[in-house]
């Protein structure tokens, strides 16, 4: 009989249902509940049943609960976002970085394009030592958990820049006015498509895949990213330089070389 391929720990059930998890647990109202107990409530005869266990472990790396005895109590990380006195943004962020896998893939891809999700199981399987049965799981936990979160913005994980609050599309202290926005020049050419370009919403990215992302650091330690989709046609490039060229202009005074 086959030897069954070891694996790293890792969360096999989403941040989301584990705190709706610990949130169960909460409604017994005791310092600690039984397996058994918790378990009934799922409607579960066995507390062996895989996805009861996976709750239980991915809970437990998320920092929601403990265990002893057989038996489940809440940390009082779980308790402070189920009974809040105020915001929990920070605290759910924090929480997410606890797995131990979670902290190495934030320590990798904080700031930068996520890659598609196959190539993602194969890095988890290669660089983190997650076993090839269950590294697609783990990569769909990793991707959902932190879209639960919004951590991922355009195609880019996000984690410090939503731990630190700095995800507003205008960070400045003051809103920008309509009257700074950018106009586009009568001289440009194709002036009328920039302008309603300029003013149409962006759709967020559905996939890291079909973008092309670079991020620049910049003097004040932001970060300046630069989305574009990969299947852009020559006219379409040709759009986006114009609307940056107007950006430079008209935002930021900067005098461009015709």
């Amino acid at each position: 009989m086959g030897t069954r391929e070891k694996s790293n720990l890792y969360p096999n059930a989403t941040w989301e249902d584990c705190f709706e998890f610990a949130k169960t647990i909460a409604g017994f109202n005791l310092k600690s509940v039984s397996y058994t107990e918790v378990a009934k409530k799922y409607g579960l005869t066995s507390t062996t049943t895989k996805s009861f266990t996976a709750k239980i472990s991915s809970s437990k790396q998320f920092g929601f609960i403990t265990t002893s005895s057989g038996a489940i109590q809440l940390t009082e990380l779980a308790k402070n976002m189920i009974y809040p006195t105020g915001d929990i943004t920070l605290m759910k962020v924090e929480s997410f970085a606890m797995p131990p896998l979670y902290q190495k893939l934030i320590s990798a891809y904080d700031g930068k394009a996520l890659p598609p999700r196959d190539i993602f199981e194969n890095i988890l399987m290669g660089s983190y030592k997650i076993a090839k049965a269950v590294k697609a799981n783990a990569a769909k936990c990793f991707f959902e958990s932190a879209d639960q979160l919004d951590l991922v913005k355009g195609g880019i994980f996000c984690y410090s820049e939503v731990k630190n609050g700095l995800t507003n599309d205008n960070p400045s202290d003051e809103p920008v006015s309509e009257k700074e926005a950018p106009i586009v020049s009568e001289s440009t050419e194709n002036s009328d498509a920039i302008q309603q370009q300029l003013e149409t919403p962006l759709p967020v990215p559905e996939s890291a895949a079909d973008y092309i992302s670079q991020n620049i650091p910049v003097a004040s330690g932001k970060v300046a990213k630069i989305i574009i989709p990969v299947d852009s046609t020559e006219d379409d490039l040709l759009l986006i330089k114009d609307m940056f060229d107007v950006l430079l202009k008209r935002k930021f005074k900067i005098k461009i070389d015709n």
